[in-house]
C-alpha cells in the first residue's frame, strides 16, 4: 500500500481535478469506437472512481 499526506487544500484540489478528468473520460469512452481502447478506458474509469471516493471519505471526515 502507497500512503501519501495531503494538507486539506491538496486534497480537495486534487478530488477537483479528478472529477474534472472523470467528465472528461466519461466523454471519450462514448466518442471512441476500439472496443479494445474503450475497455481500458473504463478499467481507467474504475481506477479514477475508486481513488474519489477515498478522497471523498478522508475530506469528508477532516472538514467534519
Amino acid at each position: 500500500m502507497v500512503q501519501i499526506e495531503l494538507s486539506a487544500e491538496e486534497a480537495t484540489e486534487l478530488v477537483r481535478v479528478l472529477e474534472e478528468y472523470l467528465g472528461d473520460l466519461r466523454a471519450e469512452i462514448s466518442d471512441t469506437d476500439s472496443s479494445f481502447f474503450k475497455e481500458g478506458l473504463r478499467e481507467e474509469k474504475g481506477v479514477i472512481k475508486d481513488v474519489l471516493s477515498k478522497l471523498h471519505e478522508v475530506t469528508t471526515t477532516t472538514q467534519s
